[in-house]
């Protein structure tokens, strides 16, 4: 089906106004559909449809996922923590680096040589925070959520008024943008193909009920002089220097409120004040750790 907006595209022409088709044992008419918009982001719902039979009217408000899509969310913000797990945000996302710390103490933070994906002459920054829905590499694991959570991650129910009551064909409608279905399978040639496959995001959690967190690694890399980008870090190296040497310490109580241009301007501070260009200059003289590749 392409990308993601051909898909949803594809969808909405099948549910065109007047269309009819089968759910519960009704028949149902498409009174109107859409794909809900906001001012800034974009809600739960990629897409909108409104259906009448002659008993009643539904709502039907789906979360479009490729089949072989494994992100849930991985561009995590505080804004986007908070809408995603309320206020306990902070706790959440700490008890969830905490349960891998020893991990992380693991890790090599310097690499003047190629290490597997990671680039010769990176040093670490930090580490992004990622939702998926599996496992994904050592500095993962299950979240530790409510049902009500997941549900919210899910659906939407916890994100801002404007993504919540979304724009549908020009007319702001409440709770537009919180999803009540998934649908996840490619396979689809007509209204009713939609409506068949799709699934109530509450039967798709009993089914699927875990959401797991990656870190993923925010690397400087020395020979360019660059990194990916301010993204927020749920945990960050603090670099220092201490007696002459560059020397991290990882700090896992701040989730996501020091950003990578925060602790890159202070790794680079540190290094040029040592005299380090990049990781060619690193030796033992002049470094305070040992965990270099």
């Amino acid at each position: 089906m392409g990308d993601f907006g051909t898909a949803e595209k594809r969808i909405l022409n099948f549910m065109l106004k007047g269309t009819v088709f089968e759910y519960n044992n009704k028949q149902y008419e498409v009174q109107f559909s859409d794909k809900p918009t906001c001012s800034k982001g974009e809600p739960k719902t990629d897409i909108y449809i409104l259906a009448k039979s002659d008993e009643d009217t539904i709502e039907i408000k789906i979360s479009y996922k490729k089949e072989n899509a494994d992100f849930i969310e991985n561009k995590m913000s505080i804004e986007r923590a908070e809408q995603l797990f309320g206020d306990e945000w902070s706790d959440i996302i700490k008890r969830s680096t905490k349960a891998v710390q020893d991990k992380f103490f693991q890790r090599m933070l310097i690499y003047k040589n190629k290490f597997k994906k990671t680039q010769k002459g990176s040093i670490t920054l930090g580490w992004k925070f990622e939702l998926l829905n599996k496992k994904s590499g050592d500095l993962s694991g299950k979240m530790l959520l409510t049902y009500g959570q997941i549900l919210d991650v899910y659906a939407g129910s916890n994100l801002s008024l404007d993504k919540r009551n979304a724009l549908v064909c020009g007319q702001v409608i409440e709770n537009s943008g919180v999803a009540n279905y998934l649908l996840m399978d490619e396979d689809i040639h007509s209204a009713q193909d939609v409506v068949d496959r799709m699934i109530p995001i509450s039967d798709y959690i009993m089914m699927y009920p875990d959401i797991y967190f990656a870190c993923k690694a925010l690397n400087y890399r020395t020979f360019s002089k660059k990194w990916d980008g301010n993204r927020p870090l749920s945990v960050q190296v603090k670099w220092n220097e201490i007696d002459n040497k560059l020397a991290p310490e990882l700090i896992f109580d701040k989730p996501l409120i020091v950003k990578g241009n925060e602790v890159a301007e202070r790794l680079i501070y540190y290094m040029n004040k040592l005299n380090i260009k990049d990781t060619n200059d690193i030796n033992e003289s002049n470094l305070g750790t040992d965990k270099i590749v």
